[in-house]
């Protein structure tokens, strides 16, 4: 059986505080890097999460020697109140209590790569990193969001908690609870950053290098074992190549690849796997491929309150576990920012009149292939307009949910979909919060069996960075995704480093299959989901004629769709059973954090 590790809560009870903190035996943590109490200058901290800049704020607060986090923290609220948070480089869920002033604060990393809850209810504030565990001490008997359920359906707003009166603190914000009552305040505005019309080619290319070494740098921790992600892609090549440089003295360093490790099929492009294979022999990483089976993946797909939807990453936890790694890094959100390939690209050059880096991306000499990207890359962005593939794909997901819930989140929509520049881009993929969602879910699960995770290209300097390059030295090349593919040169092997394919054809062949032989079983229980009165938007009555035409094999019906559904709503269905248990019937029931003024 795999070691989880255990979980040890630790009471905190100060000036009208009472709560505590997990420590996770796994984890090389100790009391002083989650807690800090002075009574002498009147100040309570609590931290979740890292502070990377460490050395720079050592010298503006004139500390001679190391001290833990939440120390830190500490002194640089007392020199600067709220506004010490703007200085902060890390991942990071913060309060602050102030028990004499009767003033308390939450804060959230720039990112939002730690997870932070909370509730208000009258005097009191309660608040949790574990957003899923806080609900469920508001939710009583109430009915779970159905939106929140249907995040695997149609597009919706990722903030959402399952439970109406639990809010999500959002990534570079603060609160501050006062007997008054509470304001929110944004502390990080990367709306407000121009673009640089003075910046070279060669000092991007400088600059850009510089930031990622040293984002990978400042989030290593010596007391850890660590690993990473690896894949054919450009973002974990790169982050997990410096990782391994900064790990030398740990003699096996392991790659997580989503590849399945026995698994042959035929038909396909490339095998992913290969490139990983090459790409480990250059960085001294030694691969693991998942292990996901059919026996495993319905426990899995049961396990959704854990992984929430993230079935490969459930496995990767549990492997690292095996073989004692404890923190993971990876390469998300490299693709919305530092690697960005066409999206907004073309508009800029078309709206700066840059005519010439547009024509030589967009040769009209062939017409077919000018047309489609004008469509797709610059008319149905700034238009707001979907097209007909994106919509047909938005009616299949959503086929056996009912009329009156089936409609996506606009907004949403907006964010991933709509945009009149490279710049507008990048904020409304922020604004779309899959990013956090997916950071909020690894931590929480990560967590609980003893797995960290550190996000080198979603350091704030890099998303200001880009943010300021003018979409014209993007062009410089014919590079798709061209900076990362510079940057890599060396760092990369040059099949990784040159290959044009984000996709693995063999993952999703492996998939398909694992998603199949599941759902067939799953078929068995759909009586059981519909006596589930959380699921009352599902159109139970179509499903069943659904799978009742798959059973006779009958060509009018689209397989696909319908396995996937089972899939998801058997996943939600157990999400609801665990959600729904009774304290003290859960194996880990947390406590939520309140203060009291």
């Amino acid at each position: 059986m795999t070691d989880y590790g255990q979980l040890t809560f630790h009471q905190v009870n100060h000036g009208g505080f009472k709560g505590g903190y997990y420590l996770q035996s796994r984890l090389p943590y100790e009391p002083a890097d989650f807690s800090f109490f002075d009574e002498g200058i009147d100040i309570l901290v609590l931290l979740s999460g890292s502070i990377y800049n460490k050395s720079e704020l050592y010298s503006i607060s004139n500390i001679k020697t190391p001290v833990p986090d939440p120390e830190l923290i500490a002194g640089l609220f007392q020199r600067e109140g709220p506004d010490f948070v703007k200085r902060l480089n890390g991942d990071f869920a913060i309060f602050i209590l102030l028990p004499l002033k009767k003033q308390a604060y939450l804060f959230r990393d720039h990112m939002g790569i730690r997870p932070l809850a909370w509730n208000v209810d009258r005097q009191t504030l309660s608040f949790s990193s574990d957003m899923p565990g806080l609900c469920r001490v508001f939710s009583s008997d109430q009915k779970i969001d159905p939106d929140y359920l249907m995040g695997y359906f149609k597009f919706i707003d990722y903030r959402k908690t399952p439970c109406e009166q639990v809010n999500k603190l959002l990534p570079g914000h603060f609160l501050h609870f006062t007997e008054k009552g509470i304001e929110i305040k944004q502390y990080w505005n990367p709306e407000k950053i121009k673009t640089d019309k003075k910046l070279s080619y060669d000092q991007m290319l400088s600059d850009l290098n510089t930031i990622i070494h040293d984002a990978v740098k400042i989030r290593c921790d010596p007391r850890f074992i660590a690993g990473a992600h690896v894949s054919s892609g450009l973002d974990s090549g790169i982050v997990s190549s410096l990782a391994r440089r900064e790990y030398q003295q740990q003699e096996i360093f392991y790659g997580f690849s989503w590849s399945p490790g026995c698994y042959v099929t035929e038909d396909v492009k490339y095998d992913e796997r290969e490139l990983v294979i090459k790409s480990c022999e250059k960085t001294n990483i030694r691969p693991l491929f998942s292990e996901i089976n059919k026996i495993n993946f319905a426990r899995i797909v049961s396990s959704f309150y854990d992984n929430h939807g993230f079935f490969s990453e459930d496995n990767t936890i549990g492997q690292a576990v095996k073989v004692s790694t404890n923190l993971i890094f990876s390469g998300w959100g490299g693709d919305e920012f530092i690697s960005s390939g066409d999206r907004g690209i073309d508009l800029d050059l078309l709206l700066g009149m840059k005519l010439r880096n547009f024509f030589r991306r967009n040769p009209v000499k062939r017409p077919k292939k000018f047309i489609r990207n004008q469509l797709f890359y610059v008319i149905y962005p700034a238009l707001g307009l979907l097209d007909r593939g994106v919509v047909k794909s938005f009616g299949d997901d959503a086929r056996y949910i009912k009329k009156p819930f089936c409609r996506s989140d606009r907004n949403a929509i907006r964010n991933f979909y709509f945009h009149t520049s490279r710049h507008q881009l990048h904020l409304r993929l922020l604004q779309f919060y899959h990013l956090q969602e997916r950071c909020e879910s690894w931590m929480i699960n990560g967590f609980h069996k003893g797995v960290e995770y550190r996000y080198p290209l979603l350091d704030k300097r890099i998303i200001e960075y880009m943010l300021k390059v003018p979409s014209e030295l993007l062009c410089k090349t014919d590079h798709f995704r061209p900076l990362l593919r510079i940057i890599g040169e060396g760092v990369l092997p040059e099949e990784v480093r040159l290959n044009q394919s984000k996709n693995d054809p063999v993952y999703w062949a492996w998939m398909d299959e694992l998603f199949r032989g599941a759902a067939i079983k799953f078929m068995e229980e759909v009586g059981v989901w519909k006596a589930n009165h959380d699921l009352q938007f599902i159109d139970f009555d179509l499903l069943a004629q659904d799978i009742a035409k798959y059973k006779s094999q009958s060509p009018d019906i689209d397989s696909k769709v319908l396995i996937r559904a089972l899939v998801y709503l058997k996943a939600i269905h157990e999400f609801t059973v665990t959600y729904r248990k009774k304290e003290g019937e859960g194996a880990r029931e947390r406590l939520s954090e309140r203060a009291i003024l």
